[in-house]
C-alpha cells in the first residue's frame, strides 16, 4: 500500500504500508524498516537522527528532522509472534510544516514572507 496525503492540491505527505511480501524490503541508510522489530528500527535510525515516541501514541515514532513518521497499531516490543505490534506497519515521509501545531505554522508562514 503506498498512499499519498492531499491538501488543496499540493502533496502533503507520502505513506507505505507493509509490504506483503518477504521478498519486497524498505530500507533507510540500510535500516530495513519493516522487516526488523520496532524498537531494534528506533534504536538504528537514532544513530541517524533524533527519533522520539510520538506524544499521542506510544506505538508510534517520529523522526522530526527527516520528517518520517513510523506507525503501528499497538507496541508488542516482547512479544514477536503478535507481528501487527511487534513490527512497524506504515512509514510516513512528509512536507517541511506537516506536523507544526497552528502556532508553528504561523511562524512559518511569517518566516517566509
Amino acid at each position: 500500500m503506498i498512499s499519498i496525503h492531499c491538501t488543496r492540491d499540493m502533496l502533503e505527505a507520502i505513506e507505505r504500508g507493509r509490504p506483503s511480501s518477504q521478498t519486497d524490503h524498505v530500507l533507510f541508510q540500510g535500516v530495513d524498516v519493516f522487516t526488523l522489530p520496532a524498537r531494534d528500527v528506533v534504536q538504528r535510525m537514532s544513530q541517524f537522527t533524533p527519533i522520539e515516541e510520538d506524544p499521542d501514541d506510544d506505538a508510534s515514532f517520529m523522526a522530526p528532522d527527516l520528517l518520517l513518521s513510523f506507525r503501528r497499531p499497538f507496541a508488542a516490543d516482547d512479544e514477536p509472534e503478535e507481528e501487527q505490534g511487534h513490527h512497524f506497519s506504515s512509514v510516513l515521509l512528509a512536507r517541511p510544516g506537516y506536523y507544526d501545531t497552528p502556532a508553528q505554522a504561523a511562524e512559518r508562514l511569517q518566516q517566509s514572507s
